[in-house]
């Protein structure tokens, strides 16, 4: 304690130290490890979620919306790629990814320089198997 003008003053500065207190240790553990589980949790419920909101949207976009076809959003290409059978049409890969023709023809035209199809007719397609490597 401090004397400031004849009165006595806490000082701010000094923390106060660490009373160790059994069993603290293992509770905050205890936590860190809920919490862990909580998060995991909680972000397998919003997978199934965003699962649910693409099927929606796919949906929707199928069946012309203009509102879901503004909102196409992220599409996850390599299990729209997984989907196809070994020979395949650009129009199969639109309705698996519920987009339209010209982004199918960008994917299209991607796969084609990583190798992974070769153009077999006008939009026909076959999956080339030895580009796959994982």
């Amino acid at each position: 304690m401090l004397h400031r003008r004849g009165t006595m003053v806490k000082r701010r500065d000094s923390a106060p130290e660490h009373v160790p207190v059994n069993g603290l240790h293992r509770i905050e553990a205890e936590e860190a490890r809920l919490r862990r589980e909580k998060i995991a949790l909680l972000r397998q419920e919003l997978a199934k979620h965003r699962e649910a909101v693409r099927q929606i949207e796919h949906e929707l976009r199928a069946l012309g919306d203009r509102d879901a076809m503004r909102t196409v959003g992220w599409v996850n290409w390599e299990g729209v790629y997984d989907q196809l059978p070994t020979k395949f049409s650009a129009r199969q890969v639109a309705v698996l990814a519920g987009v339209g023709p010209a982004h199918v023809a960008s994917v299209m035209h991607r796969w084609k320089g990583e190798r992974r199809i070769t153009t077999t007719g006008r939009g026909q397609y076959r999956k080339v198997t030895h580009a796959r490597q994982t």
